[in-house]
């Protein structure tokens, strides 16, 4: 008895130890000094991904210094408020001792870390996106300045060209921060930055290749990571059909160069989409059995004698099966542009080229072949022209 009370002894003895060792690395604390310090409300919140859970809190102290503690047994993402509001975002892990310091009065411009190199790359990769959304404010100032005045619409096309440069820089310096730090949980912010409430820098859909890049790296460095499952299950639901949607949006969505095609008209003389170069073109798919077609057809004359001798042209690509009803309802419809037809109706090349599912599908294109709107309204097409022709 005395021996296996002695063994039962020295087992739970080493077991503590155990114990203690493993409580002391899920251990990590917070601290630091603040300038300008007027004993604010510190508190440190957890960011998972069903809450956000208050860690810990403290009022500073005349000297401006704090110290937070919490425990955790995996690397997260943490916010860190004062009274309440400006957040700071820190990456946590197991056992850190992170120390910051700053001006209480600017925090979330003049904080800086020590003790987490994660924490120094949100902070890194916050300052650059402030930068560009300070460059996106600008251009509303200049917008808002310029309403009412006669040249606003070329100051719109002006600022918008600007806000274009400024987000692909953003774009490229992201693309770039995540693969010099590959396999930080710092990647899956960069992700998820925002230029203003409503646009997201990057989206699966624009961006999958970068996504899943990060999706794959992550799993393998932190995979128990709320953010990190997060990510890995956006990706797991990105099916098949919905990667073919992004091949096509890439392929078809504004910005994109219109896929080219060639296709007969009535007089059998091949037409080509490219050969419209130079020219703003609405490029229109419809079909003499669609009513909505023919509705919009009513609309299409009235643009393209508007606007057919400033450089407007229109080319249409019908689903018509019957060449003689298409040529009935051409010639009865008065339709004074190339009409170009294979006949084929939903089996033409050109619906899955484009991703037709349903008629009238119409594009505006400029001169060099670049896709202006896609199934605009009739009043946003209308818009645009004006703005184009300006009349």
């Amino acid at each position: 008895m005395k021996k296996n009370t002695g063994i039962t002894f020295f087992v739970c003895f080493w077991m503590a130890l155990l114990l203690i060792g493993c409580q002391d690395k899920k251990q990590f604390k917070v601290s630091g000094k603040f300038d300008n310090a007027s004993g604010e409300l510190i508190t440190l919140k957890e960011l998972t991904i069903a809450d956000i859970i208050t860690v810990d809190s403290v009022k500073l102290s005349t000297r401006g210094k704090f110290t937070l503690k919490g425990k955790n047994n995996k690397i997260a993402f943490y916010n860190l408020y004062v009274n309440n509001a400006n957040p700071i975002t820190l990456v946590i892990k197991p056992g850190d001792r992170i120390y910051l310091t700053g001006d209480i009065r600017n925090l979330a411009q003049t904080y800086q870390v020590e003790g987490s190199d994660e924490s120094r790359w949100v902070k890194e990769l916050s300052d650059r996106l402030n930068v560009t959304i300070r460059r996106i404010d600008s251009l509303n100032r200049v917008y808002h300045d310029s309403l009412g005045t006669p040249n606003i619409l070329k100051t719109k096309a002006h600022l918008d060209s600007l806000f274009k440069v400024f987000e692909n820089e953003q774009i490229e310096y992201t693309r770039n921060f995540i693969h010099a730090h590959k396999g930080s949980l710092v990647t899956v912010m960069a992700l998820y930055q925002q230029l203003t409430p409503r646009r997201a820098l990057l989206s699966p859909s624009l961006h999958y290749e970068l996504f899943k890049e990060v999706d794959s790296v992550m799993m393998l460095t932190y995979p128990e990571a709320d953010a990190v499952q997060s990510l890995h299950q956006l990706m797991s639901n990105i099916t098949e059909d919905y990667l073919r949607k992004v091949e096509l949006e890439k392929r078809t969505g504004i910005g994109a160069q219109a896929p080219d095609f060639t296709l007969n008209d009535f007089n059998n003389a091949p037409v080509s989409l490219s050969s419209y170069r130079g020219k703003y073109v609405i490029l229109n798919f419809w079909a003499s059995w669609s009513e909505p077609s023919r509705e919009f057809n009513r609309t299409l004359i009235g643009l393209y004698y508007r606007y057919r001798n400033a450089g407007l042209d229109v080319l249409q690509v019908s689903l018509d099966k019957s060449r003689q009803t298409w040529i009935e309802t051409i010639t009865a419809s008065g339709l004074p542009w190339r009409n170009v037809t294979d006949l084929k109706m939903w089996d033409s090349p050109v619906v899955p080229l484009y991703g037709i599912e349903k008629l009238p599908f119409t594009l505006l294109i400029d001169k060099e072949g670049k896709i202006l709107l896609k199934n605009p309204t009739n009043e946003e097409l209308q818009k645009k022209l004006v703005e184009i022709f300006k009349y």
